[in-house]
């Protein structure tokens, strides 16, 4: 099997409004059909995405985040693994970690995290969601090109 030399890999629930922005940005990334991109859309990152993970030369998660002011590029240094802390809930440091126990992790990691306001429950998105969505597609973009 051919591994992807990119992954981007989506997060967040479809039901609670711009949560979902992550997982928007990854059907965006999907439709422009990047060459050597591949494009997973979760609802949660959990363990098992390792075996993904594994073998790409980058990842990059995408998550909607209250955090943050603008669309973010964060790169990604791996917390030390506690082989008994996986649970069904990861963080993109904690599978990136998880990954070099079963295989070769990406030499290059970040996480894109798009601003939300409005994680009640709804399928819209907010305007500030809509304009961090085309932000984090375009900072995928530049990822990939600048490879």
């Amino acid at each position: 099997m051919i591994m992807p030399s990119t992954l981007v890999i989506g997060c967040g629930n479809d039901l609670r409004s711009d949560d979902r922005a992550g997982r928007v940005v990854a059907e965006r990334v999907r439709a422009l059909r990047l060459p050597g991109v591949s494009v997973l859309s979760v609802t949660q990152l959990t363990p098992e995405l390792t075996l993904d993970i594994a073998g790409a030369h980058h990842v990059v998660f995408v998550d909607a985040s209250v955090d943050v002011d603008t669309t973010t590029l964060t790169p990604i240094v791996p917390e030390p693994v506690d082989p008994g802390a996986t649970s069904h809930h990861s963080t993109p440091w904690g599978l990136m970690s998880l990954t070099s126990t079963i295989g070769k992790p990406p030499e290059r990691a970040h996480v894109v995290s798009v601003p939300v306001t409005d994680l009640g429950v709804g399928l819209g998105l907010s305007p500030r969601a809509v304009s961090g969505v085309a932000e984090a597609v375009e900072i995928i973009r530049a990822l990939v090109e600048a490879r």
